[in-house]
């Protein structure tokens, strides 16, 4: 018999505040004033994910009143409330309940992903770390580009900024720190690594991870009928190209292209 996931179900005051009592995921997290945490572990797979992105879909259907919004993350959902109108227990009560309705870690991955072959151009101006992040790794610039590009990755989610794109998980190789020094503006569209991961900007940004390439793909568009072209779920898949096509597509993608290819996933 498959392991049970079980959450925490066991609280006591401190405070005012609520504190769970056993360490197993999923766990509830009182996060302030007017949020839970609801944590699925320190794991950063894809039933985690998928989980993460299930149990959002089922708190945001439930149309609970008192609820302001959810944000999902690559391994927790964190559920901002207005205390006015729901109280904090009573909310960790109900979350407790549709997490022992079933088993969320063997949730299927989210109906109708894509798969985006995503056109970049690395190095140069418009990745100003690619020699350093290649002298990390042990390779060539050429062979990073091409490890990069190796396989699809994984949207994890969208956050810090509007449209902002985790993906990953990369190799271990890949596991590089962060910088020490934090670059004040990276421009849109901008491929960044670290911690396994790569990050697709969408605005201009600050940012410590490690700039390699820059994509004319526009991810987020706020003038566009649909601004957010991509969701958790969905796969990149990143093709190197060169900084004259990279221009001609950035000039495409302001006119409304999308210029990257893209497929279902079955």
């Amino acid at each position: 018999m498959a392991a049970q996931h079980v959450p925490c179900l066991t609280w006591r005051a401190r405070r005012g505040a609520f504190r769970c009592m056993i360490s197993e995921p999923p766990k509830l997290h009182l996060a302030g004033d007017t949020a839970w945490l609801v944590d699925f572990g320190e794991r950063t797979d894809d039933a985690v994910n998928n989980a993460v992105i299930a149990f959002d879909a089922h708190v945001r259907a439930a149309g609970l009143a008192g609820i302001v919004e959810t944000a999902p993350t690559i391994r927790s959902v964190l559920v901002r409330f207005d205390p006015l109108v729901l109280a904090p227990e009573r909310l960790a009560e109900r979350l407790q309940a549709w997490l022992t309705e079933r088993d969320w870690l063997a949730s299927e991955p989210p109906a109708g992903r894509k798969r985006w072959f995503v056109p970049v151009h690395y190095g140069g101006e418009d990745g100003p770390d690619l020699a350093e992040v290649a002298a990390r790794l042990g390779m060539s610039e050429a062979e990073v580009i091409a490890d990069h590009g190796r396989a699809a990755q994984r949207v994890r989610m969208l956050g810090f900024a509007p449209g902002f794109v985790y993906t990953g998980m990369l190799g271990e190789a890949w596991a590089l720190p962060r910088r020490n020094q934090v670059r004040a503006a990276v421009p849109p569209g901008s491929i960044a690594v670290a911690v396994r991961q790569t990050v697709l900007t969408s605005t201009t940004v600050p940012t410590g991870w490690w700039v390699i390439g820059k994509s004319p793909f526009l991810a987020f568009d706020l003038e566009r009928e649909r601004p957010f072209l991509l969701q958790a779920g969905d796969e990149l898949v990143f093709e190197a190209i060169g900084a004259e096509e990279a221009a001609t597509l950035l000039a495409r993608a302001h006119a409304g292209e999308a210029v990257a290819r893209v497929e279902p996933i079955a």
